[in-house]
């Protein structure tokens, strides 16, 4: 079986495919301070749960934006249960021509992302990641990484609010009533929901007008609800894109 592993900066993605089908998927907190062996406990409980066991893992390959956990998950990979390891990064095949200044810079998340997309779609797309930063990859038939824009993410930009007016309070991220809040809550609710609709449509058409007028658009990442059931922009939402995307690279690689 393979062990797709996306590595955020909030969350990780886990997901186990047993090369027919995605036989689990599970997110757990991102902790740069535990050890392999402390992750090795956590994934057989997890595991364990759902009638699978680690042990049956053939090979891992992982997406992470935090360099120390991927040296982290190396060690469980190869230390603790024995199987192949491939990290997302310069010199795995990924079936995309990343047409950017700095290859190297993109993040393996965007890459996989990217890949899943393309492969959906079979056309020019744009994949939205609501993650701690709120990204637009756009994507070029026949499979042409050109780029990405980097905002804020939502959940970002709600405490930066709360932590920098001395009045204003924390508040849930979902959809007020109305726009015109008549109350605090209500108030710094539209501004961040609304607001940020906003600030995802003007990108979606500012990127397909500079793609040539048409793009497929899907969403992913943890703080995509609040926003894709508000905009017609966004056609698909897919919150496990980023492991379909590390499968599809898993296979082009002959991995494991």
């Amino acid at each position: 079986m393979l062990l797709a592993v996306d590595i955020g900066n909030l969350q990780i993605g886990l997901g186990i495919h047993d090369g027919e089908r995605w036989v689990s998927r599970f997110r757990i907190r991102t902790v740069p301070e535990k050890t392999p062996d402390e992750y090795a406990v956590l994934l057989e409980g997890l595991l364990g749960q759902r009638g699978l066991a680690l042990r049956e893992v053939a090979g891992m390959i992982v997406a992470s934006v935090v360099p120390p956990l991927t040296e982290v998950f190396r060690k469980l990979c190869e230390g603790v249960i024995g199987c192949r390891f491939l990290a997302l990064g310069p010199g795995v095949r990924t079936g995309l021509d990343l047409r950017v200044d700095h290859p190297a810079e993109v993040g393996a998340d965007l890459v996989a992302n990217a890949v899943a997309a393309y492969a959906r779609f079979g056309d020019t797309c744009i994949v939205v990641d609501f993650g701690t930063a709120t990204t637009f990859s756009a994507v070029a038939a026949p499979g042409v990484f050109l780029g990405v824009a980097i905002a804020p993410g939502l959940e970002v930009a709600a405490e930066a609010l709360a932590r920098r007016a001395a009045q204003l309070p924390a508040v849930p991220l979902s959809p007020p009533r109305r726009a015109i809040g008549r109350n605090t809550r209500e108030s710094m609710q539209s501004g961040l929901i609304y607001g940020y609709v906003g600030l995802v449509e003007g990108l979606i058409r500012l990127i397909r007008a500079e793609l040539g007028g048409e793009a497929r658009t899907i969403a992913t990442g943890a703080y995509a609800e609040p926003v894709v059931s508000l905009t017609e922009l966004i056609e698909a939402h897919e919150p496990w894109l980023t492991l379909e995307g590390l499968r599809l690279i898993a296979e082009r690689n002959r991995y494991p």
